[in-house]
């Protein structure tokens, strides 16, 4: 069984092995590799899974140490007889040393290139000459001869060329041996535009669309992709953006339809929603000597949507009426002070009401008649104009702009006074309203002290009754408490200082007091 020691050069083999095609199966995991990869163009021939995959069966591999090259020099008597062994010693072997991350370059009797491993190199040949040690570059060439080690890094494709036909290579280490393979440089996939060989890589951001020449036919390319012009009459010409445009109209001198003249000036808000037709028919896409680079910019398409927009801002404001705004405020104070007849207006005259209300350089309906006009003509080369809006619209005129600004004090003025007293009128009514609740809730308040005082002594009453039907009620259970009752109602009716004369016998007074017969005698007669 083998040792430890040398199980471990084998395991670390095997792992680096394992790692590599880890490695590799995730290298083209992008849409620019999986452009290339899907139409064949990435050649992966000459890719190694590792490092170690570099050096073939011609190379050499590191196969000594300290002690065994000692053990050489011993039997060729180096120490022994110093002159004569070092001489034949260095004469027949070549003892090198690479550092790790290093190639050892060499070349044999028949003058073949060779690689050799990191480690210690102890090779006995009189005819193998050791050329020198290279450090493995990153994303460029190490050449020996018709030998070459290519590092390609991740988000860069190794452009090379063999006997003229191009050579893309993807991420990785490259090793070939070839009299014709040429490399020549490695591109980074972070550009928008990439050029390899007649090959052209474009990666359109969306909310973007590429304009391209097929043999003449033009093709538009969609943004959020990667695309790839397969041959050398395939050429990329512009990217056209797709994005909300807002641009400012040059001031104009407008006249309206009453022949004042004002300086206007606007806004137009405007985007490509045809790429196709826009490209075909309004972008410039072909220099006019046919040699150089197109401009990148939209410089046509925009300045023709400019002037339409501005033609179509002119024939809008020839249409108004601007005068009609010198009396706006007036009229609507005037309709104000009588909802009725305002309304009666509304119904009868609902345009006139409205040019009392807007300024017809701001009336959203025509200002919408205006871009719908605009886009009749930019529709037919792929352009939508969204809005056109006036920033400001000034008379040229010094003298009218003065009277405008007066008829705008009074204006305001008259609004002043008239939102004064209808503040006032709305004070005095919430003061009216107020006292006519104080008022009510006044009246209500005596109203209910009188219901419940009707209430208390309605009460008050039925327990009084309730209280003497009970106490009559006791005294008629004893015959005692009835005369002692009686007694003191008697009392009570002869007061202090009144006198009761009888005509009957003296015996009568007894009867009546004692026996409760004053009902039953001879009727009597009285002078208090």
């Amino acid at each position: 069984m083998a040792s430890e020691a040398e199980r471990a050069p084998i395991l670390q083999s095997m792992d680096n092995q394992t790692v590599g095609r880890a490695q590799i199966s995730h290298l083209e995991d992008t849409p620019a590799y999986r452009v290339l990869a899907s139409t064949g163009l990435l050649t992966t021939k000459y890719r190694k899974k590792s490092f170690e995959e570099i050096f073939t069966g011609v190379d050499y591999v590191a196969n000594s140490t300290k002690s065994n090259d000692m053990c050489e020099r011993c039997k060729y008597g180096y120490y022994c007889c110093p002159i004569l062994g070092c001489i034949v010693y260095g004469c027949t072997h070549t003892e090198v040393f690479i550092p790790a991350g290093h190639v050892g370059l060499f070349q044999d009797g028949e003058l073949n290139y060779r690689f050799a491993q990191p480690g210690m190199h102890n090779i006995a040949s009189i005819w193998i000459q050791h050329v020198g040690t290279e450090k493995l570059p990153a994303n460029n060439q190490l050449q020996h001869g018709n030998r070459v080690i290519l590092v390609v890094e991740q988000g860069y494709i190794g452009l090379a060329s063999d006997n003229g036909q191009p050579v893309l290579l993807p991420p990785g280490i490259h090793v070939w041996t070839s009299e014709t393979l040429r490399y020549s440089k490695s591109v980074p996939l972070d550009q928008h535009l990439l050029y390899l060989g007649p090959f052209t890589l474009i990666t359109v951001d969306e909310g973007y669309c590429a304009v391209t020449q097929n043999n003449g036919k033009q093709q538009i390319l969609p943004g959020g992709h990667t695309h790839l012009l397969s041959h050398k009459n395939w050429r990329f010409q512009k990217l056209l953006t797709l994005k909300v445009q807002t641009d400012d109209l040059q001031s104009i001198n407008a006249t309206s339809a009453d022949n004042i003249i004002m300086l206007i000036a606007s806004t137009v808000t405007w985007k490509i929603v045809d790429a196709m037709m826009a490209a075909t028919m309004g972008a410039e896409t072909m220099s006019a000597s046919g040699q150089g680079a197109v401009p990148a910019e939209m410089n046509k398409l925009r300045q023709d949507v400019l002037k339409q927009a501005i033609a179509s801002l002119a024939s809008f404001v020839g249409g108004v009426n601007y005068s009609d705004s010198f009396h706006m405020a007036a009229k609507a104070q005037h309709i104000s002070h009588n909802a009725p007849r305002r309304e009666a207006a509304a119904r009868a005259e609902p345009e006139e009401e409205a040019k009392c209300v807007d300024n017809p350089l701001y009336d959203t309906a025509r200002m919408t008649d205006c871009v719908k006009h605009a886009n009749y003509t930019t529709n037919a080369y792929g352009v939508e104009i969204l809005s056109i809006n006036i920033v400001s619209a000034v008379p040229v005129d010094e003298e009218l702009t003065k009277a405008l600004a007066c008829g705008a004090v009074a204006s305001a003025q008259a609004l002043q006074a008239e939102t004064a007293a209808r503040g006032q009128a709305k004070a005095t009514r919430i003061d009216a309203e107020a006292v006519a609740v104080k008022t009510r809730i006044a009246a209500e308040g005596a109203a209910q002290a009188t219901v419940t005082r009707a209430k208390s002594s309605a009460e008050s009453a039925r327990l009084v009754a309730e209280g003497q039907k009970k106490s009559a009620d006791l005294l008629a259970t004893s015959q005692v408490a009835v005369d002692l009752a009686r007694i003191d109602k008697s009392a009570a009716l002869m007061g202090n200082n009144q006198k009761y004369f009888f005509v009957e016998e003296p015996g009568y007074l007894s009867n009546l007091v004692l026996k409760g017969s004053a009902a039953k005698g001879p009727k009597a007669n009285f002078f208090g």
